[in-house]
């Protein structure tokens, strides 16, 4: 009974760290799965926000990959207050993030010819 009571409530709140500060993050979308290993899937609506800061991201679908300290939203990607290596990312859009959890660096991609748009703060 207790693994349906937390599956139930994984699946519609999951709140993880990642990265070396270990900033906390609450992830809401319509359905999510997480496995024994520590890896997380959220698809449909997701919503990111950190719980200290002003980070925002939404996709149709997040992955989570422990083993490859990645975070990945893909399809329909908006992020707002994104930083990485002294670099502050107001806002960008595209259609698939990488976030690697354990530098902090990202990789923005565009498919069928789309175009990544940012804007940045050095």
């Amino acid at each position: 009974m207790k693994s349906v009571l937390i599956a139930s409530f994984l699946f519609l709140l999951a709140e993880f760290s990642f990265a070396e500060e270990l900033t906390n993050y609450t992830i809401t979308s319509d359905s999510q799965i997480n496995t024994l290993e520590g890896d997380l899937e959220a698809k449909g609506n997701v919503v990111i926000k950190s719980n200290g800061g002003n980070f925002e991201a939404y996709s149709d679908k997040l992955t989570f990959d422990k083993d490859d300290k990645s975070l990945k939203l893909i399809g329909n990607v908006y992020v707002k207050n994104l930083e990485s290596e002294e670099i502050a990312i107001e806002e960008t859009s595209g259609d698939e993030l990488t976030i690697f959890t354990d530098t902090g660096i990202f990789e923005f991609k565009s498919q069928n010819k789309n175009r990544v748009k940012t804007k940045i703060k050095f």
